[in-house]
């Protein structure tokens, strides 16, 4: 006897992987602004002001004087992205409205990459700006890189993170920073560290902590290199990455009979991710040996 899939495995595999991103979030995404769109397929704008000052008043009943206000976009563009998961066997069919499903959870850590990736992609690489996202804008090597000179992740460049933020007027808001396990080590070994100091980078390689010096770290095996050896690291602020998602996350379990009636898991969502404003981000390159 043929087994038919009941109405509600769509909506109960749905649940289960929306709760088991919950558990199991994607590292960078509880960092960043999050929006969600509706409708269309269309890129979003993210309408900015420049920064204005007072003007002396030197006459009295004068007429009015204008100021002028630099107005600034930086759009979000949607990509599509999915991926489908043959069913052979209608016991693990069963399966699929289970919590426990490697199906939910196959398709939970490859959003999740998906995710981290175009976090860090935004961070590092062109804003669409412009007044119909025409213009890119890369990012700012000369004032918010900071070179690796042949040395990992050190309690100076930690220092430096923060003076840039300091010097760019972000003080407001915490401190996020992108790293692989290498840099967390370095730490370790940097010169600067003090018994105190080796405490607190020792709980960071430990897992107890995750931050250090007021920054939240991240850890990740998924940041690029800067040429041979140095790894791309990133500080930035909440406010100074926004992630996109149109319509949530969408499935659909259905039998394909031009595959010998085999039943398919099929997922899709629409996301995007943009850097608000150079000065929110900061590169850091470390050297990896």
């Amino acid at each position: 006897m043929a087994f038919e899939v009941p109405d509600h495995f769509a909506e109960q595999y749905t649940t289960n992987w929306e709760l088991l991103l919950q558990e199991k979030a994607p590292i960078f995404l509880p960092a960043v602004t999050v929006e969600s769109y509706t409708g269309a397929k269309s890129a979003q704008v993210i309408k900015q002001f420049g920064q204005v000052e007072m003007q002396e008043k030197t006459t009295r009943n004068a007429d009015t004087t204008f100021s002028e206000i630099q107005h600034k976009q930086r759009w979000v563009f949607p990509t599509d992205f999915t991926l489908t998961l043959p069913i052979d066997k209608e016991d693990e069919l069963k399966m699929l409205n289970s919590p426990k499903s490697a199906y939910v959870e196959a398709h939970r850590a490859a959003f999740a990459r998906k995710v981290n990736d175009i976090i860090r992609d935004a961070a590092l690489g062109s804003a669409k700006t412009g007044t119909n996202g025409g213009t890119t804008t890369a990012f700012d090597t000369s004032g918010q890189q900071i070179a690796s000179g042949s040395a990992g992740l050190t309690i100076t460049k930690l220092r430096t993170v923060k003076q840039t933020f300091s010097e760019n007027e972000v003080m407001d808001e915490p401190i996020h920073m992108a790293v692989s396990p290498k840099q967390i080590t370095d730490l370790l070994e940097s010169t600067e560290v003090t018994s105190s100091d080796f405490n607190s980078v020792r709980a960071l390689v430990d897992g107890s902590v995750n931050s250090f010096m007021g920054i939240t770290f991240h850890v990740s095996n998924r940041l690029s290199l800067d040429g041979a050896s140095a790894r791309r690291c990133f500080a930035w602020v909440p406010s100074g990455i926004v992630f996109g998602q149109w319509n949530g996350f969408n499935v659909r379990i259905d039998e394909r009979a031009d595959k010998e009636y085999l039943w398919q898991v099929f997922g899709s969502a629409t996301i995007g991710a943009t850097r608000t404003q150079e000065e929110k981000v900061v590169e850091v390159l470390c050297a990896e040996s």
